[in-house]
């Protein structure tokens, strides 16, 4: 046994050394874990012992505004409609829609016969008036009468007869020309009727030609059948080619009785324009008559007037009443030439032409406009607002337009008109912007987006929207303070805009005011203002760093 013993150490130790290298390694591992997880506990407590690495930004003083913009139109603010003061036939219209006009252009002529007429009889009217003074006057003086007055009254007479000679042969020329155009139009359908009676006669003299042959055939077809030598069909043919024929000679028979009955109604019209134009022409010599029948009257009222010499009151007011008739006559022919002058349509503003609502040879009347002119020199851009907002404007407010069809521009204007009544429909009140257009370049008609300054506060504190902080409906900031602690001010909010809020409170410029933190900051934090600090509002680092200066890392 003893001889044994030496043998089984060397075993024992060969199993027990590869455990105790095992357990050696564990406690050294433990033991360097241990280590590990003090040391991150005491870097964790000076991390959170160790101020906190904040942004921040100065308080700033500056003007907050907002603006309204919203969509309307460009409009003309002022269309005219021109339109004759006098009925007529419209010659010619010299404009289109879109033209630029400017003030006085002509814009279209209205037929002056049927006025030059009128002046025509007006001028004879006051012919007369002043032939009935003269004769009045002569008479007047029982002892002036002699050489002078007689050429005077002559004189007059001959003028009021040669204007009621002028006057009929105005008036009576239009109706000789229609006569006589009716008289060659007659005449046309008379040559055209009897071109289709020969037209007619030929087809008659070939139709019965056609019909003596179809005959012939029929009875040739009629005897060869009844000697069997064709058949029953071929006569039948025959018969119905014959029939058909003399269907179209009795047509061609009606085509020309009905031509010439054309013809001779023709014939009718031409007789009867003929005597339209003989009676035209005879009421014209029977109107010249009629002015030599007033001439003689007038000689026989001048030899009544010199048996009456003796009462020269009744002559003074006879001549009185005789002077304001012929002033009523001059004023009437001045009123008629002034009528004539207004027969040529004129712009009565520069602008544009908006529509066309006639054209030539149209009937126009003091009711019927010819074309509408828009002033656009200055327009109107009207836009529609809501009741909060249209309260908060005001005329000869700035506003600023642009136009999709101008990109790149914009145009400045002032509020020339807020309508005191909203839209019963949309409950919106209607703004009108007025906009200078001496370039002509707006056009009315076409969109404009309208922006309007609605608040404005001037000299106002602000910070970036990012520093203002809600708890409990209380807000608030934190202002980086002179000690390096977080300091909470109870805040109220006003106008904002993209670079900032405006607020009120126990805050000062200059103030900074925490924007970025690693973690939320409390009231009397101590805090560290990073590097990504900066003077301008809303300007901070993404980043922060931990208060060693070193990145944490795990």
């Amino acid at each position: 046994m003893r001889t044994l013993e030496p043998k089984r150490r060397p075993k024992v130790l060969l199993w027990l050394l590869p455990f105790l290298i095992i357990v050696g390694l564990i406690t050294w591992r433990i033991t360097q874990k241990n280590a590990e997880a003090a040391e991150d506990a005491k870097s964790t407590a000076a991390r959170k012992n160790a101020p906190l690495n904040v942004d921040a930004v100065p308080v700033t003083r500056r003007t907050i505004t907002t603006t309204f913009t919203t969509v309307g139109t460009i409009e003309a603010p002022s269309t005219v409609q021109v339109s004759p003061r006098v009925t007529g036939r419209i010659l010619d219209i010299l404009v289109r829609e879109g033209d630029r006009v400017t003030t006085g252009q002509v814009l279209a002529r209205i037929d002056p016969r049927e006025t030059q007429a009128n002046i025509l009889q007006r001028e004879a009217a006051l012919a007369q008036a002043r032939s009935r003074l003269a004769e009045a006057r002569v008479t007047e003086s029982s002892q002036g009468v002699g050489v002078v007055s007689e050429v005077e009254r002559n004189q007059a007479a001959l003028a009021t007869a040669q204007a009621q000679n002028r006057q009929a042969s105005s008036d009576f020329e239009a109706s000789i020309a229609n006569a006589e155009a009716a008289v060659a139009a007659a005449a046309e359908r008379v040559v055209a009727a009897n071109a289709t009676i020969r037209s007619a006669d030929a087809d008659i003299v070939s139709a019965k030609a056609t019909l003596n042959n179809l005959r012939q055939r029929s009875d040739r077809y009629k005897s060869l059948l009844a000697k069997g030598f064709v058949s029953e069909q071929f006569a039948d043919n025959a018969r119905t080619e014959l029939s058909v024929q003399e269907a179209a000679l009795r047509a061609a028979e009606e085509r020309r009785t009905n031509a010439v009955a054309t013809r001779d109604a023709a014939i009718a019209t031409r007789k009867s324009a003929d005597r339209q134009v003989t009676i035209a022409r005879n009421k014209a010599r029977a109107d010249v008559a009629v002015a030599n029948a007033s001439l003689a009257q007038t000689r026989a009222t001048l030899r009544a007037a010199q048996a009456n010499t003796s009462q020269t009151d009744a002559f003074r007011e006879n001549i009185s009443a005789l002077s304001a008739t012929v002033s009523a006559a001059e004023a009437e022919l001045q009123a008629t030439r002034v009528l004539l002058t207004e027969l040529t349509l004129r712009s009565p503003l520069q602008g544009l032409v908006a529509t066309r609502l006639l054209e030539p040879g149209a009937v126009a009347s003091p009711t019927t406009p010819v074309v509408s002119v828009a002033s656009v020199r200055r327009v109107w851009a009207t836009v529609a607002a809501p009741e909060e907002t249209a309260r908060r404007l005001a005329s000869g407010q700035n506003a600023t337009v642009t136009l999709d069809a101008l990109p790149g521009e914009s145009f400045t204007g002032r509020i020339a008109q807020i309508l005191p009544s909203a839209d019963p429909q949309s409950r919106q009140f209607t703004v009108r912007v007025a906009l200078d257009n001496s370039r002509f370049r707006l056009r009315p008609g076409t969109f404009a987006r309208v922006s309007f300054v609605t608040e404005r506060a001037p000299n106002a504190l602000t910070v970036p929207p990012e520093a203002i902080k809600e708890q409990g409906g209380e807000k608030y900031v934190l202002v980086a303070g002179a000690d390096q602690t977080a300091q909470k001010r109870t805040v109220e909010t006003g106008l904002s805009d993209a670079k900032g809020t405006a607020i009120t409170g126990n805050i000062a410029e200059d103030d900074k005011v925490i924007v970025l933190s690693q973690r939320d900051v409390r009231d009397g934090q101590k805090i560290r203002v990073g590097s990504g600090s900066t003077d301008k509002p809303g300007s901070v680092d993404d980043r922060s760093k931990p208060a060693n200066g070193k990145e944490n890392s795990k």
